[in-house]
């Protein structure tokens, strides 16, 4: 019997939710991509005798140990219980999927100006085609799930073929729909992580400082330095984090979660944050940093 828990850490989580039927498979490019990451997380998030589960981890590596995952998709828990691992309740994957959905947090209403959720491609070329609002550097496309920032893709001007070429795939034939916002001139980027029980019970660990690369993708966290914020930006991002917990709960989620929030520049000459850009309903990168070591997987 291996000691300690057992972990999938499927970073990709966000690309299986979105991905049309009950199969997935990441492609390599993907595996190439997480490795790196897995390994970082690993650090964070992991106690000294838990165990690792990946695809070439040999059946019944974890046989009495209890599974968790970054998220507890079909594909982390099919991997759990390949290892002999008994996961840990979780909310049933389709709930996964509407609360990681963008979607989800787009009907919070705590958008960008301007930012509309489209599901057709001559909308969304007629919305690229009209100027930002104020203060904007362009329009950014996002479908509604993603990973490190996959599946986006900013336009500052005309609209080019291949811009074309990415919103048809998009929202055809699928119909899944784009959420379209304004592109902010991001200054300095923010989370703030928390776990929430089924009953509403709520904890929120510290906000932390995100550095992201121009593409979106993670490169580390750190805790926030008192002077980052002033307190009514720190009580406003508090009070987000409460409010997407009980959305989350309404929806029948419960366990990790993070908002993500961004200051930007903004006209004439100021800045502003953005107190709500994204909803992770899962583990995210700098969760351990931020929240602290997660609470003791539940028994099954």
């Amino acid at each position: 019997m291996a000691a300690g828990h057992a972990w999938v850490l499927n970073l990709d989580a966000d690309l299986e939710l979105g991905a049309r039927g009950p199969s997935y498979t990441p492609a390599a490019r993907v595996v190439a991509q997480m490795g790196d990451w897995q390994r970082q997380l690993a650090a964070l998030l992991l106690g000294p005798e838990d165990v690792l589960i990946h695809e070439g981890r040999e059946a019944g590596a974890a046989r009495g140990c209890i599974g968790r995952a970054f998220c507890m998709t079909r594909r982390a828990r099919a991997l759990l219980e390949r290892a002999g691992a008994s996961p840990e309740p979780s909310p049933p994957v389709e709930v996964l999927a509407q609360v990681n959905d963008r979607a989800f947090a787009f009907a919070l209403g705590f958008n960008l100006p301007g930012a509309e959720l489209l599901f057709d491609a001559e909308a969304v070329a007629a919305k690229l085609a009209t100027p930002p609002p104020s203060g904007f550097l362009g329009w950014r496309m996002k479908r509604r799930f993603g990973m490190a920032g996959r599946g986006q893709r900013v336009v500052r001007g005309e609209v080019s073929e291949v811009d074309v070429r990415f919103l048809r795939a998009s929202v055809e034939p699928s119909g899944s729909g784009l959420v379209v916002e304004p592109e902010a001139d991001v200054e300095r980027e923010y989370g703030l992580h928390g776990y929430v029980e089924s009953s509403g019970s709520l904890r929120l660990g510290s906000v932390v400082v995100q550095h992201c690369d121009a593409r979106g993708q993670w490169s580390s966290t750190a805790r926030a330095a008192l002077e980052e914020l002033s307190r009514a930006e720190a009580d406003q991002l508090i009070a987000r984090a409460e409010l997407v917990a009980a959305a989350l709960v309404r929806a029948g989620y419960f366990g990790p979660f993070g908002i993500d929030a961004f200051r930007h520049r903004a006209a004439p000459g100021g800045t502003e944050l953005h107190s709500l850009s994204e909803i992770n309903a899962r583990y995210s990168m700098g969760f351990a940093v931020g929240f602290g070591r997660p609470p003791p997987p539940r028994s099954p």
